[in-house]
């Protein structure tokens, strides 16, 4: 059985045992009390039997009353136990978020330091490669350099998309799950094709 169903039917069978326990003979001993108040405009009634009236409430013959209250005892664990799960998912979740945004400031300042070092040196091996093809008209050298050139690209919009993240989103990295990496190939192919606009 899943543990939030546990809670629940440990919250029910406490609030069925409430009901009969405490909900029940109280209503009794307050209904008696009502007649001890009423002095000579109705039958008076001492504490004695105030308490006895009380007692009645465990009686065989009260059983059917009692089973009323032991059902709206019942309702009222079932009400305790999702009020408790809903604050503990809300409060779940609020550290989620919390995790979430550590995450994400450490992310970007790793990315500032990532960035200072490899945005500096893909700009000057960019201008190198440039340099290369104004000064070579071999077709295969020309490709390697295009190759560069795109590998050069998708190092700029890896770190961009690092720069933007928002949401820290996990995926595999090997196949049995044990190493993880951040989620961000949908923003570098949407980085990549932004480029591939403005070259055209």
């Amino acid at each position: 059985m899943h543990k939030g169903a546990k809670t629940r039917v440990l919250y029910i069978l406490l609030g069925m045992i409430g009901g009969f326990v405490l909900l029940h003979p109280y209503t009794m001993m307050v209904y008696a009390l009502m007649h001890v108040f009423k002095g000579a405009a109705g039958v008076h009634m001492g504490w004695g039997g105030i308490t006895f009236r009380g007692l009645m409430a465990f009686k065989s013959t009260m059983f059917p009353m009692a089973s009323a209250f032991v059902i709206f005892g019942g309702l009222i664990g079932l009400l305790v136990a999702l009020v408790f799960e809903k604050k503990g998912r809300m409060l779940l979740l609020e550290v989620e978020n919390e995790k979430n945004k550590i995450a994400i400031q450490t992310l970007k300042e790793v990315t500032v330091t990532i960035a200072h070092h490899l945005l500096n040196a893909n700009t000057i091996v960019g201008g190198k490669v440039r340099q290369c093809r104004r000064l070579t008209s071999d077709q295969e050298i020309l490709e390697v350099l295009a190759d560069i050139e795109e590998q050069g690209r998708k190092i700029d919009a890896t770190i961009r998309a690092l720069r933007e993240v928002t949401e820290v989103k996990i995926m595999d990295y090997t196949t049995n799950g044990e190493v993880k990496m951040i989620d961000i190939d949908d923003q570098i192919r949407d980085r990549l094709d932004q480029t591939d606009k403005k070259l055209d």
